[in-house]
């Protein structure tokens, strides 16, 4: 999704962000091109507490500036003691940024990883009905397909993560992790035959983990 900002650069510069318009004192944002930069830098360097507090900063002050919210995830979700507050700030964004499917993602990814698994289902959900919307070819695409079908997986709905990890391949045919991951799928729903091809195919992918399930499930 592209946001367009309109910047006046006689008083202040007005921000329009779907159907909600931001006014932005030009100093400001060009204050939040610089720290946003300068987080970049410190998230390359993995300085990534230091990043996410200037970032906070930068949102607070500037809640139309985007790219700081990709960039809070990037750092604050390397932060223990920042993950509640990061997952606070994309539920703010997805409320600026209406039918963000990137900001959705990474919302669900952070919460898949504190085992929130129901919220983390709705936030893939989200990012896979915005994706409709915006446009399938934005690269991470198939990992909102993928990691839908592991949260599946991780709550024993192993029938309702297949037609994700399908929908994932068509996206990134080959992917050797999906195969793994759809073949264990399979396997616990009395597919057996479907799970070898699975972890067959993986194998000769490259995926070595899959060489345990061939050799327990499929001999």
């Amino acid at each position: 999704m592209k946001y367009l900002f309109l910047l006046f650069f006689i008083l202040y510069a007005e921000a329009s962000v779907g159907q909600e318009v931001f006014e932005v004192e030009v100093e400001v944002r060009e204050n939040s091109f610089v720290i946003n930069n300068t987080a970049v830098d410190m998230i390359a360097n993995e300085n990534f507490l230091s990043a996410a507090r200037i970032l906070e900063k930068v949102i607070e002050d500037d809640p139309s500036f985007h790219a700081a919210y990709l960039n809070y995830y990037r750092a604050g979700s390397q932060v223990e003691e920042k993950k509640e507050k990061v997952i606070q700030v994309l539920r703010k964004g997805l409320e600026i940024f209406k039918e963000d499917d990137e900001m959705a993602y990474y919302l669900g990814n952070l919460l898949q990883k504190e085992n929130r698994f129901d919220e983390a289902i709705n936030a893939y959900t989200e990012a896979i009905i915005y994706s409709k919307i915006n446009g399938e070819d934005f690269p991470l695409v198939w990992a909102y397909y993928f990691n839908r079908g592991n949260c599946f997986l991780k709550t024993n709905q192993h029938s309702k993560a297949i037609p994700d990890y399908n929908y994932a391949l068509k996206l990134s045919p080959r992917n050797s992790d999906v195969m793994t991951n759809r073949g264990f799928c399979f396997y616990k729903i009395n597919k057996k035959s479907e799970a070898c091809n699975d972890w067959n195919e993986a194998l000769q992918l490259g995926n070595k983990v899959t060489e345990r399930y061939i050799q327990s499930f499929c001999q």
